[in-house]
């Protein structure tokens, strides 16, 4: 090599490094798209899409909301657990891959080996809600119900080894009753059947519920969270209803796959951040019956490491296993 190829080797070698750390902060440089593993009209889709334009705007690039609903939220997440580590394929994620972790025996994915925690994106309060036509106006008069009527009412979900699953299991154990359980692949009809008599009861969670308790199509007896809910300040808690202790509710956060670039992650978790500190969007968060996420990644991650052994062991007294 002569003299001169040689020095334009060297230079070469010389650029190389900063050209990729110029694309690296260039992120993003395309639309991102954000995985709803879930079908359209639930709470993740709900909340996934109030995100997505402000959280475009926040990174300069639009963020196209995926929906990909089936086997408890799995498919989906196993699809971003295998996507390429780049930060353009992110999960809306929630409480509901913390449980699909035990409850599944079968999955193509581990949850916290496969995917990396980009921010909290929220919590959301359950409600127990009751189709109208049922002669209760109260948690303690649903017990007394159920009790007088054994095996005569159901319970809608959407979906086995979901978080409303394992809290109507959960409220029949601390109640003594028995009610069937109807699973669905969604939210939407669900919710559909429990206006119509189809099914009796449901642990909804805030967004897909507010409407209907509102709009006087469904009733509300309770929240499942220890606090009262802003958005539902009159209805009261399991707890104050004779459940002690009884304190459950949804979280959301944002992952994106293993060995996503520490840059990129923190890109994104600065974004996100962006978003939450508007005084109007939390406003419309708050709307939907969701309190605000944000935060940094190592936080979303001790939650995740305490929630999947929490939920493990309720769904072992449950004996909820999928298969």
């Amino acid at each position: 090599m002569n003299r001169r190829n040689l020095c334009a080797a060297m230079a070469g070698m010389a650029i190389l490094p900063w050209s990729v750390a110029s694309a690296q902060s260039k992120f993003p440089s395309r639309p991102i798209r954000l995985v709803a593993p879930y079908p359209a009209g639930g709470t993740v889709d709900i909340l996934a899409r109030a995100i997505g334009v402000p959280l475009g705007k926040a990174l300069g690039q639009s963020v196209v909301v995926d929906n990909r609903g089936g086997a408890g939220g799995t498919l989906g997440t196993d699809l971003v657990a295998h996507a390429p580590a780049d930060g353009y394929t992110l999960l809306f994620g929630a409480v509901h891959q913390a449980i699909a972790q035990s409850v599944y025996s079968k999955l193509n994915y581990d949850f916290q080996r496969d995917l990396v925690p980009v921010s909290m994106l929220g919590r959301v309060n359950h409600v127990l809600i009751v189709n109208n036509s049922l002669p209760v106006r109260t948690v303690a008069d649903l017990v007394a119900y159920l009790k007088a009527n054994p095996g005569k009412l159901n319970y809608g979900t959407p979906g086995n080894g979901s978080l409303h699953h394992l809290l109507a299991e959960q409220f029949k154990a601390m109640t003594g009753t028995s009610m069937s359980h109807v699973p669905y692949r969604g939210a939407g009809q669900s919710m559909v059947d429990l206006i119509g008599g189809a099914i009796h009861v449901y642990f909804e969670s805030m967004p897909s519920a507010l409407q209907q308790i509102r709009s006087g199509t469904v009733r509300a007896l309770a929240v499942t969270s220890k606090q009262r809910s802003i958005a539902l300040p009159q209805i009261p808690t399991l707890a104050e209803s004779g459940l002690d202790n009884y304190d459950a509710s949804s979280w959301y956060g944002m992952f994106a796959p293993a060995n996503t670039p520490k840059d990129v992650v923190q890109r994104l978790n600065e974004a996100i951040n962006q978003v939450y500190a508007s005084k109007e969007f939390v406003a419309q968060w708050r709307e939907f019956g969701a309190e605000p996420g944000g935060g940094a990644p190592s936080e979303l991650a001790a939650l995740v490491d305490s929630e999947v052994p929490r939920w493990a062991a309720v769904a072992k007294a449950a004996k909820i296993r999928i298969d």
